[in-house]
């Protein structure tokens, strides 16, 4: 049977590094807003692949939020 587009998915979250959780969301903004994480500075990626807030997740997606690294006052940015 389908997935319909807006329902949520179960996905292993990890973030900053720390325990991995598994949680229910449609993307990892949805998942940031019940972690009370920021997304200020923070890398997302699904499945080890770059992602931003409002891609969709599936079941059984791995998403990982990190922080940035800055350096001398000047952020060290990812390419996509």
């Amino acid at each position: 049977m389908p997935r319909k587009e807006s329902s949520l998915a179960k996905v292993l979250v990890q973030t900053m590094g720390g325990a991995v959780k598994t949680m229910d969301a449609e993307n990892p903004a949805g998942l940031a807003e019940q972690l009370g994480v920021t997304l200020d500075n923070t890398v997302i990626t699904i499945g080890g692949e770059p992602a931003k807030a409002e891609d969709q997740l599936r079941d059984d997606d791995f998403v990982a939020f990190v922080t940035n690294k800055v350096t001398s006052g000047n952020e060290i940015t990812t390419s996509e």
